[in-house]
Formats: structure tokens, sequence, C-alpha cells
């Protein structure tokens, strides 16, 4: 099945019309506040975490790593299960002190501002190429199923609309400690669709490639190197850094760290998610094998990693392939919008307000309402830039380890921030550009040159 560019861009546009629509009758209040407020609201706009690297690049962790690709869940889910320890102090000490960004975070501890400049430089250089797989992800899905080199074009496509969307529903509010309640109830939209479509896809491959997990047992009888593949003994030396870097990620990473505590509303929403968000990653973890086993049985030459968009293809499901390009869609268009919406109020505070601020004559709300516009614009064009420099040379799962890689740099100074008294500023900036200049070095940079292969 081949579909037309035009068909994909006009389903893409509708979708992200969808989210717009959500947004807006959340903001004008047509939603009850028990909903909007709710903790399984809370619970599933958390879920923004599970981005394109647990939608596509799971399957391919999967057939390489086995059950390594489980790495990313646990991760989160250890973060979340011990939030006593981590997530609880640091939500408290955060809304004493309105502390809206690890920057803020990281300057309020340290009592220094360059502690926060540093920061958010090192956190906007960080995520670009997690914005950059996104960005890939959803142009190399078009570019397989309309059969046309047009990945340059869709990815172009997809940042004016990601850019359109966030300005118009991140940047129209004032910054600051106010819930933006149409924003989570359209991240939390999302998060349901991409869950509902990967457990579509996942529910197809058992019963619709194999017949029932009956059939899917027998055919994996006959390939016992699947199986074996499963418990690979030299990934499980290096699966605890895996679930470290993911741990990290939790607070790390702006969109999570937005959407943990900027956007919570109370104790009991923190408590909810500690086994909730859990078992959200539980039940996308779920269809990530039956996907993979049911990509291979079609004996589909595609790349691994968009199993769940040509499972329907090569089993002449047309439905499937659009709900499962939808989850795509889903999973990229989430994680890019809070991400960018996240930096540029960081973005703004530690790096533009610092040296320019707005003269007594101009409207300061229309000023910093532009400036956060454009910061939104910029953060999202990188990505572009950084997609389109990689997009020859590096594999999918490579990009995702080198963002995820740049957040745990900031492990020390957190864990600092709550059990490390004695730690300053001196000691935290040093630690931090040592660990970014081999960061830089062994990780960013080469990945501008490397064989995907």
């Amino acid at each position: 099945m081949s579909l037309d560019l035009s068909t994909l861009f006009i389903l893409g546009s509708t979708y992200l019309l969808l989210l717009f629509g959500v947004a807006y009758i959340t903001d004008r209040g047509w939603i009850p506040a028990s909903i909007v407020q709710s903790p399984v609201v809370y619970v599933l706009a958390l879920g923004v975490f599970a981005s394109i690297w647990a939608y596509y690049t799971s399957i391919g962790n999967a057939l390489e790593s086995g059950y390594g690709f489980l790495a990313n869940s646990i991760g989160v889910s250890l973060a979340f299960l011990f939030s006593p320890l981590l997530l609880k102090p640091l939500l408290e000490l955060s809304r004493t002190y309105q502390l809206s960004s690890l920057a803020d975070l990281m300057a309020f501890r340290y009592q220094s501002p360059w502690a926060g400049t540093v920061s958010t430089i090192v956190i906007l250089v960080g995520v670009t190429p997690l914005l950059a797989l996104q960005i890939r992800a959803v142009a190399d899905t078009a570019n397989l199923l309309t059969a046309e080199p047009s990945e340059a074009l869709v990815a172009a496509g997809f940042c004016v609309l990601i850019t359109l969307f966030a300005i118009l529903f991140g940047t129209s509010r004032r910054a600051g400690r106010t819930r933006h309640d149409g924003l989570v109830m359209a991240i939390a939209f999302e998060s349901l669709a991409k869950l509902v479509a990967y457990l579509a896809v996942g529910t197809f491959a058992v019963y619709g490639a194999f017949g029932g997990f009956e059939g899917m047992d027998q055919w994996l009888q006959s390939r016992p190197d699947l199986i074996a593949g499963l418990k690979q003994t030299e990934y499980f030396s290096t699966f605890h850094v895996s679930a470290l870097l993911f741990f990290t990620a939790t607070v790390a990473m702006p969109h999570m760290f937005y959407m943990t505590f900027n956007e919570n509303n109370g104790q009991t929403s923190l408590a909810f998610a500690s086994w909730a968000l859990p078992l959200y990653f539980l039940l996308i973890s779920l269809p990530v094998l039956p996907i993979l086993w049911a990509g291979i049985q079609s004996g589909s030459d595609v790349q691994v990693e968009y199993f769940p968009v040509i499972i329907g293809v090569a089993y002449d499901y047309p439905m499937l392939t659009l709900i499962g390009y939808l989850g795509g869609l889903s999973a990229a268009s989430g994680l890019i919008i809070v991400i960018t919406l996240a930096l540029s109020n960081m973005c703004l505070n530690h790096l533009i307000l610092p040296v320019t601020q707005p003269s007594a004559k101009q409207n300061i709300y229309r000023w910093l309402a532009w400036r956060r516009r454009v910061l939104t614009t910029a953060i999202i064009w990188a990505g572009f830039l950084v997609h389109y420099l990689s997009e020859n040379t590096t594999s999918v799962q490579a990009i995702g380890i080198v963002a995820f890689s740049a957040g745990l740099q900031f492990l020390p100074g957190i864990v600092a921030i709550l059990y490390w008294p004695q730690a300053n500023k001196k000691g935290f900036l040093t630690g931090l550009l040592s660990g970014v200049a081999i960061w830089l070095g062994f990780l960013l940079i080469p990945l501008f040159g490397n064989d995907p292969e």
C-alpha cells in the first residue's frame, strides 16, 4: 500500500488541529475542573516521556538487546516508585521558591546566576538531538508510506505545524507557576492516543499475524535465535547504565521537569503517579515484542524500528497503518511541544533577560510573549538542523543515546541539591563542564560523521 503525501499531510494536520481543539475547549472551561485537574490526566501528561524512543526505537532495541529494551521503562518507573527520595523533595523545593526549571533549581541551590546560565546552555544543546529524533521518525515513516523521496519536505512541514501549535497554546500565557490546563489536556490526550494506537498494533500482531498466542508460540519454536536473543548477556553489563540514563532524565530533561513539577496540582497527584506512571510504561512496553516478531514474520525488509507502521502495509490493513502512523505522530509532537515551551522559558529567564529588558514604554507581557515565540521557533528549527546534518550518518538509537547522555551530566548536581549540603558552585560548574566536554568530544561531535551501520 502506498499513500499520497497530501493524504498524510491532511491526516497529520487534522490530528494536530484536534489537539488544538482539546486545548481550546479546556482553556475555555468547557471541560469540568474535576477532570482537568484529576491525577489520571496528570499521569497521562507525564506520558510525554514515552516519545519516539518508546514507540519506534524500542523495537530495534528489542532485536539488538533483548529484554534490554526495558531500560527506558525501568529507569522512569524507578524514579517515580522512589519519588519520596527524589521527586517529592524537589517538588516541595520548586513550589516553595517558585522554581520553574532545572536551571532555576541550580541557580538557586548554588547561589549563582552562572549555574543557571550554563545549565540552560547545556540543556539546550543536549536536547536538540532528541528533537531531531522525533523529526526524523515522522519524516522516515512518511517516506516509507508514500514511496517518495520526501523526507526533507515532510520534516519541514511537520516543524511548521508544531511551531504554530506551540506558539498558539504555549507562549500566549504568562510564564510562572500557573498551570497551562489546555496544554496539559492536549498532552494527556496525545499520550492516551499513542497508547491506544500501540496496543492496537500489538493486538493485531498477535491475532492478525499469528492467529493468537498459540500461533505466536508455535512460530517462536521455529525461531530459537529470537528466543536466545532476548537473553543477550553481553548487553546486561550495560543495562544498569541505560536505566540510569532514563532515571536521571525524569528530572534533567526539560519536558519531564516541566510536567512533573510545574503542572503538578498537589502531593496526591505525585503519589498517584508513583504507581500509575510505571503502569503506563508497562502497558506501552507490552506490544514491543509481538510487533517485532510480526514484522520479522512478514518478511519486510524495512528498518526494524518502523515495524509499528509497516505491519499494516505487510498484511494489507490500511487502517492499521494509519493508526500506527498517528501513534508515532502523537509520540513525536507531544515531546517537541513540551520541550520547546519549557526551553523557551528557560532561555528567556537565563539567557535573554540578564542582558536585555523591555523599556518603561513597552508592554512587558507583549515583549515577553514575542521573545518566547521567537525562542520556540528557533529551538524547533535547531532540532530540524540537527536532523538534516545527521540524516544520512547516524542511527536513530545513537541520536537518542546522545541526548539522554547529556542529561546524565546533571546527576551529581541534582543529588547534591538534596543530600550534599557542602557542595558549591565551583564544584558543580567544574563537574558539569568536565562532563559536557567529554560528552561533546565522544558523543555529540561524532554524531555528524558516524556510519549508521
